[in-house]
């Protein structure tokens, strides 16, 4: 065979395995619902029907006989078929694979645990991994999503009540007044005002958690100190403690200066106080200390109550959580019962850049944290 023959072989070579490979092409996307087997069965009967022809073509051109021509067809017959048979059976266990990874996707946040059955194919097992990690995703997200609904449903239910009792107090001694029966006119107008003040907080709160849930609480920023805040907050809540024989001290390391809404900031540690002001027992303390510490200024509200049970220090700044027995019933009803000071607390911190985390003391009662992040240290100086 001269070299322009070879030449011309391998030029009508190629030119039918990519005719070939044009025809599986057009297949493949015709038969694009097909089981993964079909595919992969196709894609090798286009290679062996590639090198069938070019072998046909060879043996036209090396003019071999008629014989010769026979069993080199028949082997690269047998040769093809073989490997068509040998790609379906392989084929098979890709297809019972992938009919695992479906039906392992059917499942997903079903409670029906992923099987660790090996895979053949390593992509396979990479998509194994990943519906797993889906589905204990899946399953964390519904229960959050469980407990706040349980939450949200448990709040309306003490919101009507918080609401419903001064409302009633107030017509009674309204209709009292009213009709002259009052005995003392102005203790009744006292009580009225208090227990509007009393629904006036009760709807400030639930306008801020619903400010907080719709991401649209947007805080006035100015330099403030975070230790004259929580003093401030302290001595607003003082009087309360002594008459509780609670004893309530602020100690800081520094002014702990940020960059906040005052109001905003002052509610938040407010609310972490009076949290564990109304859980601790008489004689018990309450200790605030505040102190910048690197990047971030903390607040940290230590008591000697009951503390967190278990499991509740994750939930404690869900929108209505109470706890369990070992945090209420109240003895002293400071924030109104219904469940909002620690969230807006956090609300207000992830706000301004930080967050609150609760935990229970090693020696005993509950540990509040109230962090925000400290300005720059040239922003500080000015």
């Amino acid at each position: 065979m001269t070299a322009s023959d070879l030449l011309l072989v391998i030029a009508l070579s190629a030119a039918i395995a990519a005719v070939v490979g044009a025809a599986a092409w057009l297949v493949l996307r015709s038969i694009a619902r097909a089981p993964i087997v079909v595919h992969l069965v196709t894609v090798v009967v286009a290679a062996v029907a590639a090198v069938v022809a070019g072998v046909l073509i060879a043996a036209q051109a090396m003019y071999l006989s008629e014989y010769d021509a026979r069993v080199t067809i028949a082997i690269a017959l047998t040769s093809g078929t073989v490997a068509v048979i040998t790609a379906m059976i392989l084929g098979s266990r890709i297809s019972r694979s992938a009919r695992e990874l479906r039906s392992v996707a059917e499942d997903l946040g079903r409670d029906v645990p992923v099987t660790d059955r090996p895979l053949p194919v390593r992509e396979f097992r990479d998509v194994l991994d990943q519906l797993a990690a889906s589905d204990a995703r899946l399953r964390a997200a519904r229960d959050a999503i469980t407990r706040q609904e349980q939450a949200r449903s448990e709040l309306v239910t003490r919101i009507a009540h918080d609401l419903r009792v001064p409302l009633a107090g107030i017509r009674a001694q309204a209709e009292a007044l009213q009709d002259g029966l009052a005995a003392d006119p102005d203790r009744y107008l006292a009580r009225i005002t208090a227990q509007v003040d009393r629904v006036d907080a009760l709807v400030s709160d639930l306008f801020a958690v619903s400010q907080i849930d719709a991401g649209t609480l947007a805080p006035r920023r100015q330099r403030v100190s975070l230790a004259d805040l929580a003093s401030d907050a302290a001595a607003d809540l003082r009087s309360l403690a002594d008459a509780a024989g609670i004893r309530l001290e602020v100690t800081a390391s520094d002014a702990a200066v940020v960059d906040a809404d005052p109001g905003q900031l002052a509610r938040a540690v407010a609310n972490v106080l009076a949290n564990a002001i109304q859980h601790v027992p008489a004689g018990g303390h309450v200790d605030v200390s505040v102190r910048t510490d690197g990047e971030r200024v903390r607040v940290t509200v230590d008591d000697d109550g009951p503390g967190f049970g278990d499991g509740e220090t994750a939930s404690a700044f869900e929108a209505g959580w109470r706890g369990s027995t070992a945090r209420s019933p109240h003895r002293l009803d400071v924030t109104g019962g219904a469940g909002l000071g620690l969230a807006i607390t956090r609300g207000i911190a992830r706000a301004h850049g930080g967050d609150a985390t609760a935990e229970n003391r090693p020696e005993g009662g509950a540990r509040v944290l109230f962090e925000l992040p400290a300005p720059p240290a040239d922003a500080a100086r000015s």
